[in-house]
């Protein structure tokens, strides 16, 4: 009987004799829940809307590119948004601190949320 051996059974042994305790639901319920945040955080959204006299100009640079080289296509554009700069250096921030030393890795950030003051509150 080698040392492996022995630990193997002894585990067996150990787990024999402690009865078997069945997980709960809340148990099984907070395992496979996502934790949300509190209500005093607020999430941060990755876009923005785009303001209304820059809404035209994107329009049509986007539509114009998008055509390319068919000018009879038609596209309907529903909605503009711009790169949030507060999610974009939260997220930059946050993936250069988490990746260190590594300059291999490699991370995605899928929620950014804000803690909402007392002042925000009476707003």
């Amino acid at each position: 009987m080698g040392f492996f051996d022995w630990l193997r059974h002894r585990n067996a042994d150990s787990d024999e004799a402690r009865p078997a305790a069945a997980p709960s639901a809340a148990d099984a319920a907070e395992v496979a829940a996502p934790v949300q945040p509190r209500d005093e955080w607020e999430p941060v959204a990755p876009f923005v809307p785009v303001d209304a006299a820059e809404h035209r100009t994107v329009v049509v640079a986007a539509t114009a590119i998008a055509a390319g080289d068919r000018p009879e296509s038609q596209m309907v554009v529903r909605r503009v948004s711009a790169v949030n700069p507060e999610h974009r250096l939260v997220s930059c921030i946050a993936s250069a601190i988490a990746a260190g030393s590594m300059e291999t890795s490699q991370f995605v950030v899928k929620n950014i949320y804000k803690k909402v003051t007392e002042e925000d509150h009476a707003a």
